[in-house]
């Protein structure tokens, strides 16, 4: 890719951008709504998890990872998340894919901008949300000081919402053989909330899943960047950074292989 493509892509994709921020501007009321119900989900299991202890469970990990896992989850998950599969999907089925295709620029450069504007927006909403959480439990939030920590977290963060959105191109590309990809999207969406972390802590699963847990994908999309900040031990997020380079990569190229596969049977039927 010559420099000029990627300055062509850069002023595309910030114009589309500022166009995306703006739209999603117009519901606020919306994107408040919806970070609330994010929220509720952990926060439900996080006073669940502190009932139990305080009633005698030992679970692997003690109250304060506990406490700031579930107070950090939905902030993660959020910032990792995408939901292009279906869009994109979509467009190729209707023949809306048309429209990018005969522009000299990427043609994801539209959905990763609705993704970016809207984790943005969404971020602005649920910031305030988490912070009433650490107010509320602060006794029990244990978070690193060191920079170093942070610019983990935020790397880890990357490749994460990095992943997820190379799935959503992979799911949504299957739209160049099949009809109907929402059964595909449903049943990756299950996995991934159960596998990564999102909806319980991959720290009290059973220990005999541990060598499945620690090499499967979805972990280093939610569970993972968090532990940049809870895992004291270098050693162990040397290896977890190395893992999760790995399977980012991979969906990279799983998503570059099957957009271009699909391309050469696409016909625009429908535009």
């Amino acid at each position: 890719m010559t420099l000029q493509t990627l300055r062509r892509n850069a002023a595309v994709f910030l114009a589309v951008l500022r166009q995306e921020i703006q739209t999603i501007a117009q519901y606020r009321w919306w994107l408040l709504a919806m970070q609330v119900s994010v929220i509720v989900v952990p926060l439900i299991s996080l006073l669940v998890w502190r009932g139990a202890i305080s009633h005698g469970a030992e679970p692997p990990v003690g109250r304060v990872y506990l406490t700031t896992y579930l107070v950090l989850v939905s902030l993660v998950t959020m910032l990792t998340s995408s939901w292009s599969a279906k869009f994109l999907a979509e467009s190729i089925r209707l023949g809306r894919l048309n429209t990018w295709l005969v522009r000299p620029c990427s043609t994801h450069l539209a959905v990763a901008a609705n993704n970016i504007a809207e984790k943005v927006a969404k971020l602005a909403t649920l910031l305030p949300l988490v912070a009433a959480l650490v107010v509320a439990f602060h006794g029990d939030i244990n978070l690193p000081t060191q920079p170093g920590r942070w610019l983990l977290f935020v790397w880890a963060l990357a490749m994460g919402a990095t992943m997820t959105f190379s799935l959503d191109i992979v799911v949504g590309s299957l739209a160049f053989w099949w009809h109907d990809v929402s059964a595909v999207d449903r049943f990756r969406q299950l996995i991934l909330l159960f596998l990564s972390g999102a909806l319980i802590p991959l720290a009290v699963m059973p220990s005999a899943w541990d060598p499945f847990l620690d090499v499967q994908p979805f972990g280093y999309i939610v569970a993972f960047p968090i532990d940049t900040l809870l895992e004291p031990r270098a050693s162990d997020l040397r290896v977890g950074l190395a893992i999760q380079a790995v399977w980012t990569l991979f969906a990279l190229a799983a998503a570059r292989a099957v957009w271009r596969r699909g391309l050469r049977l696409y016909h625009g039927a429908g535009a």
